[in-house]
């Protein structure tokens, strides 16, 4: 009697998955992460409906630039990140499209906007690590700014679709469906031409159907390694945001990571609560001026008292 078809499949193996991985990397590419300037440009996007259009205009620039794909991105409220696919040419016409039409939409509004430093900067990715970190970074960009959300939640962007397959489904309709009139008001233009199969829900194309997420989550050995990758490997993204220019802040939980593991070496003391005064104002320093720790957020994890941390950065 043949029992195969009721055989649980073989788990793969560490040294398995990540040869998949792997080759999943190299056999597409090139990869960029591109971001803009939030210190250099104004508020661009004030209100929902100006998110929207800004993810309906993603969706748009992809489907109008052959050779570029998108594995992930987030808008923020005056900058841009995404992860993307294809020769850094078609990236940069990508996004030369993407800032001309954003400034007519807000000429259209009679909105003045400077979108003088709103400029596009490509970092090459060249190995597996390097995406997977880059992806992480990306996708948890949102909430470390906005407190409302989490990884999972952030609206604007492809991030809340990771390894969540259903989302897509549950109120989208076809954009084959929406009249003239709505098809329209999506992208505020007279070209109206995109696929019909790809869905609308809220008032903007859904990242599901423009974004590979399929390509990205390969990336990852599991959904274990990606959530890890967001939620702890905090560090990392230190590194990613020197090299962009952008500040990054962190949780408590993830900052009290950080800072036991600084006490442990230099004190050899996991305990920060526990250090002598001096350490804790050295500690106190390199804090708030290597990773943007808030007053409130060095008072908790240092037990210093307020006016100690008002003498050294004022209020």
């Amino acid at each position: 009697m043949d029992t195969s078809r009721n055989k649980t499949p073989r788990a793969l193996s560490f040294y398995e998955a990540e040869s998949q991985c792997e080759f999943a990397f190299m056999n597409n590419g090139p990869y960029y992460h591109l971001c803009t300037p939030g210190g250099q440009t104004e508020i661009l996007f004030e209100e929902e409906e100006d998110f929207r259009f800004a993810m309906n205009l993603a969706a748009f620039c992809t489907w109008q630039s052959d050779g570029v794909t998108i594995l992930t991105f987030e808008i923020m409220k005056n900058h841009l990140h995404a992860v993307m696919v294809g020769e850094r040419e078609r990236i940069i016409a990508w996004f030369n499209l993407f800032k001309r039409r954003l400034q007519r939409y807000f000429m259209d509004k009679g909105i003045v906007k400077d979108l003088t430093g709103f400029n596009a900067s490509l970092f090459p990715i060249d190995n597996l690590e390097t995406l997977r970190n880059t992806i992480a970074y990306v996708n948890r960009n949102g909430y470390l700014v906005d407190t409302r959300y989490t990884p999972f939640s952030y609206p604007w962007g492809a991030n809340r679709f990771f390894y969540n397959p259903d989302i897509p489904f549950l109120q989208g309709t076809r954009y084959g469906n929406l009249n003239f009139r709505e098809k329209r008001q999506l992208f505020r233009s007279h070209t109206i031409d995109y696929p019909d199969d790809h869905l609308v829900l809220n008032g903007y194309i859904l990242p599901s159907s423009f974004c590979n997420l399929a390509l990205a989550e390969r990336m990852f050995q599991s959904a274990r390694n990606y959530f890890f990758l967001i939620s702890r490997n905090v560090e990392v993204y230190r590194s990613i945001a020197s090299q962009l220019g952008d500040l990054v802040y962190y949780t408590d939980d993830e900052l009290f990571l950080i800072v036991r593991q600084l006490c442990k070496d230099a004190y050899d003391n996991s305990r920060p609560a526990s250090l002598p005064k001096e350490a804790k104002l050295e500690m106190a320093k390199k804090m708030h001026f290597e990773y943007q720790a808030g007053n409130k957020q060095i008072q908790r994890m240092l037990r210093l008292e307020e006016r100690d941390i008002i003498a050294l950065f004022g209020r």
